[in-house]
């Protein structure tokens, strides 16, 4: 069942499509949240960035699933459209920004893609499998691949200097430990911030608690579309102690020194 033919029998999702179109997905997405009776519980500071046009760098754990969702949720409810999360396009929640936006829902993904990805690699037998054969045509070589994830990111760091919030999740893989080691995309991201720019850049820090979960975030959706009412859910956000990309790193250039400057922050801040 496609999405328009459910928005004929489920008032829920022809409202919710209806509200995309009018205020764009992440404030329709802060209000589907609200009508599916989910909260989103922020432990922490939000001043520096809970107004559209602020910079902001949100870093943090992916481990469940979908984590895009609430997080577009909250800046949504902070009336925030400028937002977008560097993520690999046309699977998970990217794939689902564009099913529920056909026209703008691409522009909330920053796509970046892993080397297991590339067209001539040598071993093809990975977590990936089922995404190369669905996309083996449009795949890069690796020497390309590295060049349009360093595009990506330069662009991202564009997208900063313009007000933008930007979602990074830096281990790059679900099944990796926020606590372990990081890809350095966070570096080459704030690497090419100029020094005017990384004064206006917040760095937020966050954990989602274990009270997330991919499945009762579904599961309140598939009951609100079926018109009842789902018991309500809390999600849980730590923030970490906030900061300025200059405060935090200074006019450091090095990705990796940058990265895991960041990183050490980040397991004080919010593990110490």
């Amino acid at each position: 069942m496609n999405l328009f033919r459910l928005a004929s029998i489920s008032p829920f999702v022809r409202t919710f499509l209806q509200r995309i179109q009018a205020v764009g997905l992440p404030i329709a997405m802060a209000q589907a949240f609200d009508a599916c009776n989910i909260r989103l519980v922020v432990q922490g500071e939000t001043t520096g960035w809970n107004t559209p046009g602020k910079a902001v760098l949100l870093l943090g754990n992916h481990r469940s699933g979908f984590e895009q969702m609430p997080l577009m949720a909250l800046l949504g409810s902070f009336q925030r459209s400028d937002m977008s999360i560097v993520a690999i396009p046309g699977i998970g929640a990217a794939k689902t920004f564009e099913l529920l936006d056909s026209k703008q829902g691409s522009r909330y993904t920053l796509p970046v893609l892993p080397s297991l990805l590339a067209k001539d690699r040598k071993s093809i037998w990975n977590r990936f499998f089922f995404y190369r054969l669905l996309h083996y045509k449009s795949l890069p070589t690796r020497a390309a691949l590295r060049e349009n994830n360093l595009s990506t990111l330069s662009e991202t760091a564009h997208l900063l200097e313009q007000g933008y919030a930007i979602v990074v999740f830096p281990t790059g893989r679900r099944d990796v430990d926020i606590r372990g080691e990081w890809q350095r995309g966070v570096g080459e991201i704030v690497s090419r911030l100029s020094a005017a720019a990384r004064v206006n850049v917040t760095m937020a820090l966050f954990y989602l608690e274990e009270d997330y979960s991919k499945s009762a975030l579904a599961k309140a959706f598939v009951v609100r579309s079926l018109g009842r009412i789902p018991k309500q859910r809390s999600f849980t956000l730590r923030l970490g102690q906030t900061a300025s990309c200059l405060d935090l790193v200074g006019q450091e250039s090095d990705p990796q020194v940058i990265t895991e400057t960041v990183r050490k922050q980040y397991l004080d801040s919010l593990f110490g």
